[in-house]
Parts: C-alpha cells; sequence; structure tokens
C-alpha cells in the first residue's frame, strides 16, 4: 500500500529526528590521565588531558593529543588534502572502550585496547576509490608495537603496523575533515544524514601555530 506523500513526509521527519537524538546522546568528557599501555617515550609527548566520547551505554572511546605538533613548511591545502602535518607523525592516543561495535572509518571492527594514531594519507590508486574523497586520515597502531614517537617513515611500513589494529590487510583509519570555523575548546558533534561524530580540537604546533582537527571517532564510509 502506497502511502500519502504527506503522511511519508511525516515518517520521514519522525526518523530523522530520531537518528539525530541517538546520536546526541554521544557526548565528551575531560579525562585527567593516560591509560596504562603507553610507553614511557610516548607518553612523555601526549598531554595527559584527552576527552572520553560517552553514550547511553557508557564508553565509547578516549581520545589524548601530542603537546606539541609539526607542520610542512610552505604547506598549500589541496582538494583533498587540508592537513599541514607529516606523513607518519605521532599525533595522539585513543582507547577504545566499547566492548563491541566499535569500527574504524572502513567499517573494519576494532577491539577494546590501547592505539597510537599517526597521521597519513590515503593512497591514490584503485583499492581506495570510494572510501572518501579527502586524503586525510589518522591510523591507528596497537600501542604495544609502537613505541617511538619519532614519524614512522614510508607509507608501507605505516599501513602494515596500523594492519595489525583491526587483525586485516588494511590498516585502521579514522577520517579527518576540513574545519570551517577553528574551535576554542573540544566539542562532539553529530552529523546524522551520515551517522557520524565528530571530535572538534585544536593541536598546538611548533612556533607558536595551531591546527584545527576534526576527527571522525564514530561512524564509517557510506561507500
Amino acid at each position: 500500500m502506497r502511502l500519502p506523500m504527506k503522511f511519508s513526509a511525516v515518517v520521514a521527519v519522525v526518523l530523522w529526528t530520531l537518528t539525530n537524538v541517538a546520536l546526541a546522546e554521544s557526548r565528551l568528557e575531560a579525562v585527567a590521565s593516560l591509560p596504562e599501555g603507553v610507553s614511557k617515550d610516548v607518553a612523555a609527548v601526549i598531554d595527559p588531558k584527552g576527552y572520553r566520547v560517552v553514550n547511553e551505554k557508557g564508553p565509547v572511546c578516549s581520545v589524548w593529543l601530542v603537546k606539541e605538533v609539526a607542520m610542512k613548511a610552505d604547506f598549500k591545502p589541496t582538494l583533498s588534502v587540508k592537513y599541514p602535518l607529516v606523513s607518519g607523525e605521532l599525533i595522539g592516543v585513543m582507547q577504545v572502550e566499547a566492548k563491541k561495535k566499535f569500527t574504524d572509518f572502513r567499517g573494519q571492527e576494532i577491539k577494546p585496547g590501547i592505539y597510537t594514531l599517526r597521521y597519513g594519507q590515503q593512497p591514490e590508486d584503485g583499492n581506495h576509490v570510494g572510501t572518501s574523497d579527502l586524503a586525510d586520515f589518522l591510523l591507528g597502531i596497537p600501542a604495544a608495537s609502537d613505541s617511538d614517537p619519532k614519524p614512522i617513515s614510508g607509507i608501507s611500513s605505516l599501513s602494515k603496523k596500523s594492519a595489525k589494529t583491526a587483525g586485516s590487510t588494511h590498516p585502521a583509519i579514522f577520517s579527518l575533515l576540513p574545519v570551517e570555523k577553528p574551535t576554542d575548546a573540544a566539542a562532539l558533534t553529530h552529523n546524522a544524514a551520515k551517522e557520524h561524530t565528530m571530535l572538534s580540537v585544536t593541536l598546538a604546533a611548533k612556533g607558536g601555530s595551531k591546527v584545527p582537527l576534526r576527527l571522525i571517532v564514530i561512524g564509517k564510509s557510506g561507500e
């Protein structure tokens, strides 16, 4: 039976509202210290004050960022690359706390644990068509196998280390989005249409500069 157009529109609005409410139940909490499992050298460059994403079921994940990040000299953004960061550079630490159904941007399930987050760019090849129009990502690596804060050179090495996170042949990636307006305080926002939850923060950079960052912490590619 075909529903009247007016009734269908009402149903669509109700469904959108329910989705938006469900996403809005996620909230941001302050975290005072790093978790156990981070190497002493990595912990030395990470700000112990972090951010925890919590929903109605409890903690989902927590993120800590480096105290200071290096930037590429004379960087100019392109259509696909928006961040002036160095490939392989340590950006932070993530603790996955949700016991199940936590995934990376590819939809790969990530088990509870501690992971470093390093900057990388999506290769322009046939294996990545449709994942994202943007090339900026953070790659998760098991903290137990990433104890040196220095940049990891080579996309192949970076990807191989990150693949251990999901136990697959693909790295575990978290999408970075362009920042329209920098935020003074960390904030959690939601895109109901795409079912994405995004953490907006500002990284301190060497030389007194700042790098606004917008990370999809919950959600996956629609492709």
